[in-house]
């Protein structure tokens, strides 16, 4: 913003305002109102102190140079009541910002960083104020704002309200404050419907979820603990010999609780995660969540299950044990301080797509799915299994419904088989005949793997979780899971829908209800499913009439929403532009009187005030001296000649080169950040 003269007091007041905005947006990566009181007040006392001493006449330098210092001091004691270094604080501030769980606790570590950002943009935006253009105290708004999406990837403002008091406020600045010579009505008429246009432009965006949002966590690698531990499938066994041992108590939703989840195999046993974090350092999973989730609470106490591991109704969103450690990936906890007796609550969410929404589901072919794909090669009989039992399938839903039905019929659940994840075991389990040791029976541990396996070798991304399911009710109020709950089931993954559980183990109806039915009769339905044909060599013979392995489906994203919402902003833009231009063309098919015209709109956009009785010539002088330039005045003595003549002499024909020397010149004498709305300006059109 230009003006002649000092900065006001209405001046500190709007820049500091901006400010304060700004560290409001910053401050919503807390969800406490200590963290925005100590924020705003960053924003605000360092100008008002800045100004207030200058205006008694110190020197500017003398006295921001002392507030930085007090600024330092108070981060130095901050830093030091939390046990740090200023130093060390500063140092470590981004990645420390980057890798602690949000939202934020409430900690003198965490907001020394930003609270030196807000007040070092005060002190600034304070003494830029004397300057011509006043754009510091709006650009500093902008960057704390910016530093406040980005710790909080856009939630700190999820409706745009902050973005749009923002943009209110600074284009009051300019409407109010600025003292240029274009008088306020005009500028009242033309910031009011670009602050609606713009308000509702960024309404309408807010309301569009991101894609893909930038996750600057993803750019910090957060400290990581290594956790040596063992998958809990052989447990199984016991836990299924002993049904009625206790296991835990459980209050809140009655829903299945998962204990860990295994997306590894190499070919001799499913692994668990290594690598864990805190809750929160890490932003998502390898890949995305459902469209629709069901968020669950549970309170749980081991009654008997003892070890690391602590149940979540799903991905866990938050845990009361302090200690506890996630692991990103699947979302599996763990707590190293765990005990015989520990009792915690948790939230977690699950992906609930809507049954009606499966017949049609895709599966990605994405980098991310592709971990959930690996698996060693399959022993020729068990991979011609897998494509004999997805014959019929003819969408990635019914492949999963199809393999589901094949492992369960015609085999048998017991607590005594052979326990084991390896290939062999697997290719014993379904394709050994009578007589051999794990044949045809098994675990919920065989029949989840079978399953994984055989999904996996169709292109289906699935997972295995060991977990428990909801448990007995009691008239005490506690619900108590005891040894026969536990079980493994497999998750396939869906594009837009998520996990989604399967049953493949048998007299389990747990993720069964409400799911939509297959269109034909999967290969299996009669207890019967063909086992291959073994050939000379030992192995399995195809059959003649096998298709090959079901291809990725992709689903083509819908990315038409972006571009309609850019037209809302673009069309008015480019409508404005041509009628200026059809203006202009307009006004030059008449010559002199309508490059005139066209002087007067260029003087009018350039905020230079045009009394109704002045006459042609003097204006031209106003302009050239104004503008530094000769050819205004001639361009109006030879409007006057066109329009109060006769005058024998011909019209000079040189009005356009000068008209554009003019229309140089005034946009020119315009802030630069104020030249690009020079062609869509829509004020000259009601002159």
């Amino acid at each position: 913003m230009s003006t002649p003269g000092g900065p006001t007091w209405w001046h500190t007041a709007w820049a500091a305002s901006l400010v304060a905005v700004g560290s409001v947006g910053m401050a919503g990566a807390w969800h406490h109102w200590l963290p925005v009181a100590v924020l705003v007040v960053g924003a605000v006392v360092p100008m008002v102190v800045l100004r207030l001493v200058i205006g008694l006449g110190v020197s500017r330098w003398a006295t921001a140079s002392v507030l930085v210092l007090l600024l330092t001091l108070t981060a130095y004691l901050m830093a030091a009541q939390a046990g740090t270094s200023l130093r060390g604080t500063l140092e470590d501030a981004i990645p420390l910002l980057l890798t602690e769980p949000r939202p934020y606790p409430v900690r003198a570590d965490l907001l020394v960083a930003p609270l030196m950002l807000t007040a070092l943009v005060s002190l600034f935006a304070g003494l830029r104020l004397d300057g011509r253009t006043r754009v510091e105290p709006v650009g500093g708004a902008v960057v704390l704002y910016v530093a406040g999406a980005l710790l909080t990837t856009g939630r700190s403002d999820p409706w745009g309200i902050l973005a749009g008091l923002l943009m209110v406020l600074a284009l009051l600045g300019w409407v109010l404050l600025d003292e240029h010579t274009e008088p306020k009505r005009q500028r009242i008429a033309v910031s009011g419907p670009a602050v609606a246009v713009l308000v509702g432009a960024l309404a309408s965006l807010a309301l569009v979820p991101a894609a893909h949002p930038f996750e600057p966590r993803t750019l910090v690698d957060p400290p990581v603990l290594l956790v040596e531990a063992s998958s809990p499938l052989p447990q199984l066994c016991a836990w299924a010999a002993n049904p009625d041992h206790e296991l835990l108590r459980v209050r809140g939703d009655a829903v299945p609780l998962r204990l860990v989840t295994l997306d590894r195999y190499d070919g001799s046993q499913w692994k668990a995660a290594t690598d864990y974090t805190r809750l929160g350092s890490i932003a998502a999973p390898p890949v995305a969540p459902g469209d629709r989730q069901r968020t669950s609470t549970v309170t749980v106490q081991f009654d008997g299950l003892g070890g690391q591991w602590l149940p979540s109704p799903g991905y866990p969103v938050s845990v009361s044990e302090v200690d506890a450690l996630v692991d990103p990936t699947t979302g599996t906890l763990y707590d190293p301080a765990a005990t015989l007796d520990t009792t915690y609550d948790v939230t977690g969410v699950v992906d609930a797509p809507d049954p009606s929404d499966l017949v049609s589901a895709t599966v990605p072919a994405s980098h991310e799915a592709a971990r959930y794909l690996k698996q060693p090669d399959l022993p020729f009989a068990l991979a011609t299994y897998a494509r004999v039992v997805t014959r019929r399938a003819t969408s990635a839903y019914e492949q999963a419904i199809d393999i589901e039905t094949a492992v369960k019929n015609g085999r048998r659940l017991s607590a005594k088989a052979i326990s084991g994840s390896a290939l062999w075991r697997i290719d014993n389990f379904l394709l050994g005949g009578p007589g051999r040791p794990g044949a045809q029976i098994g675990t919920s541990e065989q029949f989840a793997t079978a399953f994984a396996l055989l999904a996996r070798f169709n292109g289906l991304p699935t997972r295995i979780v060991v977990g428990f399911k909801p448990g007995e009710p009691q008239s005490d109020g506690p619900r108590i899971i005891h040894g026969r709950d536990a079980m493994a089931w497999p998750e396939v993954y869906f594009t837009h829908l998520g996990w989604v559980p399967f049953s493949p183990t048998p007299r389990d109806n747990t993720f069964t209800r409400d799911r939509p039915k297959v269109s034909h009769a999967p290969v299996g339905d009669d207890q019967s499913t063909p086992a291959p044909t073994t050939a000379p060599n030992g192995g399995a013979a195809p059959a003649d009439d096998e298709p090959a392995p079901a291809p990725d489906r992709v689903s083509a994203p819908s990315g038409w929403l972006p571009w309609a919402l850019g037209a809302v902003v673009v069309l008015p833009l480019l409508l404005l532009a041509a009628i200026r231009r059809i203006r202009t063309l307009v006004h030059l098919r008449r010559g002199p009187t309508g490059a005139w015209s066209e002087v007067l709109d260029a003087l009018r956009l350039a905020g230079m005030s045009v009394p109704p009785a002045t006459t042609a010539p003097a204006i031209g002088d106003h302009a050239d001296q104004s503008f530094g330039i000769t050819v205004t005045r001639r361009l109006a003595e030879g409007a006057e000649r066109v329009a109060f003549g006769p005058d024998p002499r011909p019209a000079r024909r040189g009005h356009a080169s000068d008209l554009r020397v003019v229309r140089r010149a005034a946009r020119a004498s315009l802030p630069w950040w104020r030249r690009w709305w020079w062609a869509f300006d829509p004020r000259v059109l009601g002159r």
